[in-house]
């Protein structure tokens, strides 16, 4: 398997992100932000020298159900340059939320009944496919995350958004936190588990990893996000069956700070040993 996450280094120099990764032992990494080509090529080089996979590009809070249509255009517009941009460095993907019947610059996130409705699947499926067939994205694939109160909103629902879209460049992005919505959630995510990768597994491309909290003893019980083994989630059955994709989805690390970075790494390696895993390493030059 290949493991990565943020290296908190403010370089630009290929060499430099390269060891960084290394002295982590990463051997996959969130794919960096360059607007030199000269740079974005000498990048992607050196990282492919090292063995270690550029595994996504964000496209996050654009909201592709934008009620404005001058907006939903333009939202667009950025997704399929964010698209284009991870095709070119050659992540694996580029990964975005679904849109949400709403408008504005934090409409993106609003819950609302519209926005997961028959009429709002529709409009999804048809967005991601302009998406797709405008940017025709020749290593990337184009993903969503999971989120709880937008589409896709669980596996079953992300497996029939396959279906539709049905274009070979659309392809799975696994953040289970995101649907970890409700103390029953939390308790069974063991069960959820084994079923987004019953699901969607060959559809895998990339993972997050990250842990969930409850907290509270009455109502109301908070669920709340936290880093790598300090919550619930159950890493043996995440890393178990990641193991077994043979497409090898990078499991990329996030929303922590430099200080919980190691205790992350080092709780993820010590599971994946445990269910008889293991992590591509790569060892400075």
């Amino acid at each position: 398997m290949r493991l990565g996450g943020p290296i908190f280094l403010d370089a630009t120099d290929p060499a430099l992100l390269v060891r960084e990764h290394q002295r982590l032992g990463l051997s996959a990494a969130y794919c960096p932000e360059i607007a030199d080509p000269v740079l974005r090529t000498d990048t992607c080089q050196a990282f492919a020298e090292a063995d270690i996979v550029l595994a996504e590009v964000g496209a996050y809070c654009i909201n592709i159900l934008d009620t404005d249509p001058v907006l939903r255009r333009q939202n667009v517009e950025t997704i399929c340059r964010r698209l284009a941009y991870a095709d070119e460095m050659g992540a694996r993907c580029c990964v975005m939320h679904g849109g949400s019947v709403s408008t504005g610059k934090e409409g993106w996130i609003t819950a609302n009944l519209a926005s997961i409705s028959r009429p709002a699947f529709d409009d999804t499926v048809l967005g991601l496919q302009a998406i797709i067939d405008a940017v025709k994205p020749q290593r990337t694939k184009l993903t969503l995350e999971m989120t709880a109160w937008l589409f896709p909103y669980n596996a079953q629902v992300y497996a029939e958004l396959l279906a539709a879209v049905d274009r070979p460049a659309f392809a799975v992005h696994l953040d289970p936190i995101n649907i970890l919505d409700s103390p029953v959630a939390c308790l069974r995510n063991s069960e959820i588990l084994r079923e987004c990768f019953a699901l969607l597994g060959p559809g895998i491309v990339s993972c997050h990893a990250k842990d969930v909290l409850l907290k509270g003893v009455y109502e109301p019980i908070h669920i709340c996000e936290t880093y790598p083994g300090e919550g619930m989630l159950d890493f043996h059955t995440y890393l178990r069956e990641l193991s077994r994709l043979p497409q090898e989805p990078p499991l990329m690390i996030e929303h922590l700070g430099p200080e919980q970075l190691p205790a992350a790494i080092a709780h993820i390696v010590k599971v994946a040993a445990e269910v008889g895993a293991s992590f591509r390493q790569t060892t400075p030059a």
